[in-house]
């Protein structure tokens, strides 16, 4: 048994929970729109475009995904996952501990010794 399944049945959670949370905290709100539309503009403006965002105090909005629950599927079966998928499953534990009045875990309490799944590679511009 894997890790992250281990730590789910030791702690009595339910992959749709964890599904159905994620949805909820990775929904995108109000100021998340308005981040997006303040980063676009910022990409049009002539002046702005060789500023980076932090320089303009303008913060990265959520994605507005949550986590699948194929993707739930697959960390269960310790197959390696993305570090944003990684980051959303571990966001969405610790706000169902929260409830329960557990504390947070980390990454490597969740996922153990599973690698963290590598992008492809692209070739170098000749």
């Amino acid at each position: 048994m894997g890790t992250f399944k281990q730590f789910l049945s030791d702690k009595q959670l339910e992959p749709q929970t964890l599904v159905r949370l994620s949805d909820q905290l990775e929904a995108r709100a109000e100021e998340d729109r308005k981040l997006a539309k303040q980063r676009s503009d910022k990409r049009r403006d002539k002046e702005k475009q060789g500023k980076p965002y932090a320089e303009l105090g303008i913060g990265k909005p959520k994605s507005g995904r949550g986590v699948s629950l194929q993707q739930v599927s697959a960390a269960l079966e310790d197959q390696p996952l993305s570090p944003k998928v990684r980051g959303k499953l571990v966001r969405a534990v610790n706000a169902v501990l929260s409830k329960k009045g557990g504390g947070t875990v980390d990454p490597q309490a969740l996922f153990g010794q599973v690698p963290a799944r590598k992008g492809v590679a692209t070739k170098a511009a000749s």
